[in-house]
């Protein structure tokens, strides 16, 4: 059997007081702290002034919660239709306020100027529109019962030549540029038939083609070290 263990003075006192019963002395109420509506005294200008505004505010929550909490607006609401006169009144004035205070006659744009850039070139004539240039559209019928008509239609249907096209003399250049173009014939092969006479235009290196070029030479002109070697063993 151990030997009982020995506790501290502090220890024992601590023992000794939690393990008494607890008193049955009831503790004295504590009033609660008193709002600023219960405070001892009257109260101020300012204080009346909030409290009715705190007061109302609960009055019309109550108020809701005793209607079964906050109704739903009527979307569509009632409106008194305005009278007769007062319709008459609004749109007289809608008109006298509508209309501008000085009011000027309506602006009529002038007729657009025909060709409104005419360079002046001295020694030549001043261009001037053509009568009958454009020409008006033909009238095409809106559809063909066959197709040869169709063809015969358009085969037929002529333009009248303006009269200074029947005039005019073109100049070398124009007839030049009117005649179709000509391209030389392609060569199946890059050589030509007649070598001596059309010889292929030389072409100028570019610096790093003639550095190449100049490392081709300088190794071609150096022997074989293969065959001097060869030379070498077969020299007495």
């Amino acid at each position: 059997m151990t030997a009982p263990q020995k506790l501290r003075a502090s220890t024992m006192e601590w023992c000794n007081r939690n393990s008494r019963p607890k008193p049955s002395i009831p503790t004295p109420a504590v009033r609660p702290e008193a709002t600023r509506w219960q405070k001892p005294g009257p109260m101020g200008r300012n204080e009346w002034a909030n409290f009715h505004k705190t007061y109302q505010a609960d009055a019309m929550a109550h108020n809701l919660r005793l209607q079964g909490g906050k109704q739903k607006e009527d979307s569509k609401q009632i409106v008194d239709k305005p009278s007769l006169a007062e319709v008459t009144c609004l749109r007289e004035n809608r008109n006298r306020l509508s209309a501008p205070r000085w009011q000027r006659q309506k602006y009529i744009p002038p007729p657009p100027e025909q060709f409104p850039y005419r360079p002046q070139i001295i020694g030549q004539s001043v261009p001037r529109p053509e009568h009958g240039r454009p020409v008006e559209r033909p009238a095409v019928p809106c559809c063909f019962q066959h197709v040869e008509l169709e063809n015969d239609f358009w085969a037929s249907l002529r333009f009248p030549v303006s009269r200074k096209a029947l005039t005019a003399r073109p100049s070398k250049k124009i007839y030049e540029l009117s005649r179709p173009r000509q391209f030389p014939l392609a060569c199946h092969c890059s050589m030509y038939s007649n070598y001596e006479d059309q010889v292929p235009r030389r072409r100028k290196m570019s610096p790093r083609q003639w550095r190449l070029h100049l490392q081709r030479l300088e190794f071609l002109s150096k022997p074989n070290p293969r065959v001097l070697a060869d030379l070498m063993c077969c020299c007495p």
